[in-house]
C-alpha cells in the first residue's frame, strides 16, 4: 500500500499541473520513465538523471491561480511542451516567463514611481541647494506628509527619496538610502568603492 501522504501530494500536483486530469503516481511514474527511455535509449545514468530532473521539477511547479498574464504564461509553456509529461520543460519554460513578467512589472513601477516623485518634488520647500567640487549640484527639499522624508536632486535631473538626520544632514540614493549623504557643505559618496567626500558650497533656507 502506497504511502498516503506521498499519494496525495503526488495527486495534487498533478491535479495544479492539468486543471483538468488527475493522474496516479503510477502513472505518473510509468509515463515519465516512458519519456525518459525515449530521449536517452540505452543510457541508464541519462535516464535516471531525467527522471530525476522530471520528478523534481513537478514537485517545484506551483500554477499560478489568479495573476491572468501569469496564468497565461504558464498555459503557453505547457502548450509548447513536446511532451505531455514533460514537466521539466514546462517548470523552466514557466520559470524564465514568470520572471521576465515580474521584471517588466518591477521596471514600469519604477518608472511611475519617477513621475510620481518628479510631480511632487516641483510643490516642495527647498531646504538647500549646493554645489560641489566636482560640478554636481544637488537641491533638496522637504517632504512634509512623512517624518523626516526628503527628495533630493541630483544634476542633471535625477531624484531621490531620502530622508533627513541630526543637525544638517541628509541621506538618500542605493537600495538602503544611504549612497549619498549631505553634512553641512559636504557631500560622502559611498555609491559604489572607496568613499569619497566632496567639499560644496550649499544655501540653506
Amino acid at each position: 500500500m502506497r504511502p498516503l501522504p506521498i499519494l496525495v501530494s503526488i495527486t495534487v500536483l498533478c491535479c495544479a499541473f492539468t486543471h483538468a486530469k488527475a493522474w496516479d503516481r503510477g502513472t505518473v511514474d510509468r509515463e515519465i520513465s516512458k519519456l525518459c527511455e525515449q530521449r536517452n535509449p540505452d543510457d541508464w545514468p541519462g535516464q535516471d538523471d531525467c527522471i530525476a530532473a522530471q520528478r523534481s521539477a513537478l514537485q517545484s511547479l506551483r500554477p499560478p491561480r489568479d495573476d491572468q498574464d501569469l496564468v497565461a504564461a504558464y498555459r503557453a509553456c505547457k502548450d509548447a511542451a513536446s511532451d505531455e509529461y514533460d514537466f521539466a520543460a514546462v517548470y523552466h519554460c514557466y520559470r524564465g516567463r514568470s520572471s521576465a513578467i515580474v521584471a517588466d512589472r518591477a521596471a514600469a513601477a519604477e518608472i511611475a514611481a519617477k513621475k510620481e516623485l518628479a510631480t511632487l518634488f516641483a510643490t516642495l520647500p527647498v531646504i538647500v541647494q549646493c554645489s560641489f567640487s566636482d560640478g554636481r549640484k544637488v537641491e533638496i527639499r522637504r517632504n512634509d506628509k512623512y517624518p523626516s522624508a526628503i527628495v533630493a536632486k541630483v544634476s542633471p535631473e535625477a531624484l531621490f527619496a531620502g530622508r533627513s538626520g541630526i543637525g544638517y544632514s541628509y541621506e538618500w540614493g542605493g537600495a538602503q538610502g544611504i549612497d549619498f549623504k549631505l553634512d553641512g557643505n559636504q557631500l560622502m559618496d559611498r555609491s559604489g568603492g572607496p568613499v569619497k567626500l566632496f567639499m560644496g558650497k550649499c544655501d540653506y533656507r
